[in-house]
């Protein structure tokens, strides 16, 4: 996207059009060095480009004090997002691949995340739709139980807050599904119970 300003031309003294070149989102950012959305918003945070606010990585004002890039805070789209100046361009092009590289160093320092990766990748492979990222923490939750929030973040390239968000959903509808087949089996005794308590487990699967 091409932004433009409008200056004074001292001699004529009107108002020309000046260019101030190719402005790309952070998604489009990625592209460019063939990552995902989630992973360009994580490097560029390891780079200390993008900040954490709330469950979204955004550009700092700082930043776009110093024309790295711009934010697009209330967007007809609902959408709040970031552009990201050529200067800024050319700065995260200086750093991009010893920043990548030293980023996929410290997520692979924890062996757990590569297996998680593993795992969901080979689970996605066989479905006809990946999952979403709600579906995601679901799965990595329902089979690593011990696993911690901050672990199944870096696996996902997601942030804590939304691991969290996600697994307090999860854990609501577990809760519910408890209490309505402790309902259910109250109206049965002894082997009944047992047998009932299996049946109703295999409708849960």
């Amino acid at each position: 996207m091409e932004y433009i300003q409008e200056v004074l031309d001292r001699t004529t003294g009107q108002l020309k059009t000046q260019s101030l070149g190719d402005w790309i989102t952070v998604s489009e950012l990625g592209q460019r060095y063939g990552v995902g959305n989630r992973k360009v918003r994580c490097i560029l945070h390891h780079m200390g480009v993008l900040a954490r606010e709330g469950r979204c990585y955004r550009l700092p004002h700082c930043l776009v004090e110093a024309g790295i890039g711009k934010r697009i805070d209330f967007p007809r789209s609902g959408h709040a997002f970031d552009t990201i100046s050529p200067k800024g361009q050319e700065l995260v092009a200086t750093i991009w691949t010893e920043t990548a590289e030293g980023y996929e160093a410290e997520a692979g320092n924890s062996s757990l995340v590569g297996t998680v990766r593993e795992a969901l990748a080979a689970f996605n492979a066989a479905r006809s739709e990946p999952l979403e990222t709600a579906g995601e923490v679901r799965w990595v939750l329902d089979h690593f139980r011990d696993i911690k929030f901050n672990v199944v973040a870096a696996a996902l390239e997601v942030s804590p807050a939304l691991v969290t968000r996600y697994a307090r959903h999860r854990a609501t509808e577990i809760a519910y599904r408890k209490r309505k087949m402790e309902e259910r089996l109250q109206e049965y005794s002894g082997a009944e119970k047992l047998s009932r308590m299996v049946a109703l487990l295999q409708d849960d699967v």
